[in-house]
């Protein structure tokens, strides 16, 4: 793809169909996050739940996560070369996370009760730092939301002093603010050794529940971690995991994940349905692969529903038992229902996290069921699924929808790919990435549909289309790029700007200049658009 000179078409036009391109609804996911994200801190718009105390497992703080990881698989496998697109929501999302509202249940929680403790006879004297004990269910989405932070970023930013800051400073509460700072490192500190403490079996999340679900995520912190540091807590501690459970039993008569483990009662809990265990399950295919792809199938028999009409919803838990046993001997499933079934937990989302994890044909099914069924809905550019607290409608079809599943789940599933958070955890990106071209900046109210280098034939290739349909005059910044580099930039496959030996031409209504290894495009963006970067070296 050499130029002769600016203003011509490019002699062989690139093929980018082998890149990956974001589609529309999963853009419009993206910009959902985005929204919530940017909204000012203290509004929640969208995200309410029933729970007013935060405690549920639609809470702020899980869908924060999980915000945080779908914008993370996102990036690492559709818009590599896009940091741009992702760096400060994931930022704003963390932050987020920091706030006192998302927290503070852990004051009361902290406390104990008979329903997580039944031979206590009297509370606990509680406390207010949501991390240095027990609590992993908040402290290991926060370790794996800073860690992913630092290795999509190669930004150490929440291991400096105080970066992880909490701050409890009711206005007519207490005897003055409680302030409790912690970096990324300290934090996995204060999650290892509780985990040595438990032999490693795990850390509890509600004061004597040690969830299986829940241990699986600082895992990934303590991978990305590993990564910035040189060190190999992740191996030891997935080893010694594995060790510890092998011993005690992972799996429930169901074949489920336990419920949970009830430490002073040495007993588990029964799973409540399958929810725990899929969600559990695309966790631990990280460190556990062949573990879980053997034996997800036989986990979900049951449980998942096919209608007549070709889409996938599921069996209320109620009556999982009786289908199965249908099942077993052949028998039909018709009539076996429960319209009454409250739908507790986020089981439609944990499900499809699972299936898009183990790269299962069925997602498509049940993102088609939610697509017909669940209120897709557009708001700002953003695509989501709004808040549904009915069950069924009249038809029989499963509408139920919570802020989590609908905000983050189906659009983490739609944005992942097969063994997307194992490729992640198990081939991260190092210094050789963070050296190639991408696109670093970029003016707000621009999606990004494709952003790739190819680092053989020296190539970025960036889609990209004004919001709304809108023109727009529109900077990107791409770096970094060696300020003695020689390149090419085609714009819709016109040669708009060169640099040979050092000097720079331009040509068109395309304005490019280069400065600290950074390649700045100014130009008016009206329709989709694409950019095209050819180095000699970089």
């Amino acid at each position: 793809m050499a130029v002769s000179e600016l203003g011509d078409t490019t002699p062989a036009a690139v093929d980018v169909s082998r890149f990956p391109i974001l589609d529309s609804i999963q853009i419009g996911h993206l910009r959902h996050i985005e929204n919530l994200a940017a909204q000012p801190d203290g509004e929640w718009s969208k995200m309410g739940i029933p729970d007013p105390g935060q405690e549920w497992l639609d809470s702020y703080r899980y869908q924060l996560a999980q915000m945080a990881y779908a914008l993370g698989l996102a990036h690492y496998h559709r818009l590599p070369a896009a940091p741009a697109v992702f760096r400060e929501t994931f930022g704003n999302l963390i932050r987020k996370m920091l706030r006192r509202e998302v927290w503070s249940y852990w004051k009361d929680t902290s406390q104990s009760g008979p329903y997580v403790n039944p031979g206590i006879k009297e509370l606990r004297k509680g406390w207010t730092d949501p991390v240095v004990r027990e609590n992993i269910m908040y402290s290991g989405h926060l370790s794996a939301m800073v860690g992913m932070y630092a290795m999509l970023f190669n930004d150490d930013v929440h291991d400096q002093p105080g970066a992880l800051t909490f701050l409890h400073n009711p206005i007519f509460w207490g005897m003055g603010p409680e302030r409790y700072e912690y970096t990324r490192t300290s934090l996995n500190e204060v999650i290892y050794w509780q985990m040595v403490e438990n032999g490693w079996l795990g850390v509890a999340c509600e004061p004597n529940c040690v969830f299986i679900v829940c241990n699986q995520f600082p895992m990934l912190g303590f991978r990305f971690a590993d990564l910035r540091k040189g060190t190999s807590v992740a191996e030891e501690a997935t080893r010694s995991y594995r060790t510890a459970w092998d011993k005690k039993g992972m799996l429930s008569a169901e074949g489920w994940f336990h419920g949970w483990w009830r430490v002073e009662q040495d007993d588990f809990v029964p799973p409540k349905s399958v929810g725990w265990t899929a969600w559990g399950g695309a966790i631990m295919n990280t460190w556990n692969r062949d573990f879980v792809h053997g034996i997800y199938r036989d986990q979900l028999h049951g449980v998942l529903k096919y209608g007549d009409d070709g889409l996938v919803s599921l069996h209320p838990n109620s009556v999982v038992p009786r289908v199965r046993e249908a099942l077993v001997n052949r028998l039909s499933i018709d009539g076996i229902e429960d319209r009454a079934y409250p739908w507790p937990m986020p089981d439609f989302g944990y499900v499809a996290m699972l299936l898009s994890e183990m790269g299962d044909t069925d997602l498509g099914r049940m993102l088609a069921h939610a697509d017909r069924y669940m209120s897709p809905t557009w708001s700002e550019g953003g695509l989501y699924y709004p808040r549904n607290d009915q069950a069924y409608d009249q038809g029989g079809n499963l509408i139920r929808m919570d802020r989590l599943t609908g905000n983050a789940m189906l659009a983490y599933s739609r944005l992942n790919v097969p063994d997307g958070l194992w490729a992640m955890y198990n081939k991260p990106w190092r210094a050789e990435h963070f050296a190639s071209p991408a696109l670093q900046r970029t003016t707000s109210g621009v999606d990004v549909a494709r952003a790739v280098y190819d680092e053989k034939a020296k190539l970025l290739v960036l889609t990209l289309q004004p919001r709304d349909g809108r023109s727009l005059q529109v900077r990107l910044e791409i770096g970094p790029v060696r300020v003695e580099a020689d390149w090419a930039l085609f714009v819709d496959g016109v040669a708009i700007a060169a640099c040979r030996d050092g000097a720079l031409s331009n040509a068109g209504a395309v304005h490019v200049f280069a400065c600290d290894q950074i390649i700045a495009v100014d130009l008016r963006m009206e329709r989709p658009t694409m950019l095209v970067i050819e180095f000699d070296d970089v």
